[in-house]
């Protein structure tokens, strides 16, 4: 086995995606690597999040939903080692083409990245 296929079987299948229907090679990357990364890697996302509440000593249970999608927004522009950290568990996962592909853009590419981060743990922690 190699590296890739190693990588590629450890990610999620996600039925709701149809895979054929993505009009542009940015949404194809989303579905095919991204969405599936941020799936596998879910839980130490979680942790890392958690820890950086703790690093900020921030009671994030005590807020509204308002005031949580905030503070998580301001979280990814204002902590560049938790910003970094979370793209990096993601990108650690790709296949080298992948990787390829993400460094074509990487500014579009983190981007996209950290709007999917952020509502992920919008998603996880905002439910009333």
């Amino acid at each position: 086995m190699n590296r890739t296929e190693d990588l590629l079987k450890l990610r999620p299948k996600i039925k709701r995606i149809k895979h054929e229907l993505a009009s542009t090679a940015v949404e194809e990357f989303q579905n095919r690597t991204l969405r599936p990364i941020l799936k596998l890697q879910h839980d130490i996302l979680v942790s890392l999040f958690h820890s950086c509440l703790s690093r900020h000593k921030i009671p994030f249970e005590e807020l509204n939903q308002d005031e949580k999608e905030t503070l998580i927004n301001l979280l990814f522009q204002k902590d560049l080692a938790y910003r970094n950290q979370s793209i990096g568990i993601v990108i650690g996962l790709f296949t080298l083409e992948e990787y390829k592909h993400f460094a074509q853009e990487p500014g579009t590419n983190t981007k996209r990245i950290t709007t999917m981060l952020k509502q992920r743990i919008i998603s996880t922690y905002t439910i009333a």
